[in-house]
């Protein structure tokens, strides 16, 4: 990203899976890496939204966390407004900044 920012895989590692919920505010979600747990809120879109919007939006938020482009294969939790996703990273040599090292 350039701007010196960390990503996930740089201090939590790898992620593998994704929790994405409705709260009466906004739509939470906690990511589990292979070192350890990132958690935070969807800005856009709000709670009222659809959750397919709000799972767009939670794989664009992962993607740009991770730095690199991601595969989330969801599934409804079995509990209202909750989904879960397993996390498939795209090889590296399919990102666009892996020729650059």
């Amino acid at each position: 990203m350039g701007n010196g920012r960390k990503h996930w895989r740089d201090r939590l590692g790898a992620p593998r899976t994704f929790v994405l919920y409705r709260t009466p505010d906004v739509w939470r979600y906690a990511v589990s890496c292979a070192h350890g747990i990132a958690d935070g809120y969807l800005a856009e879109p709000g709670a009222d939204s659809v959750p397919g919007e709000a799972r767009t939006a939670a794989h664009a938020k992962a993607e740009e966390l991770a730095g690199r482009p991601l595969t989330i294969h969801w599934e409804p939790s079995g509990r209202p407004g909750c989904w879960t996703g397993d996390i498939t990273a795209e090889p590296k040599e399919l990102t666009p900044h892996s020729a650059a090292g």
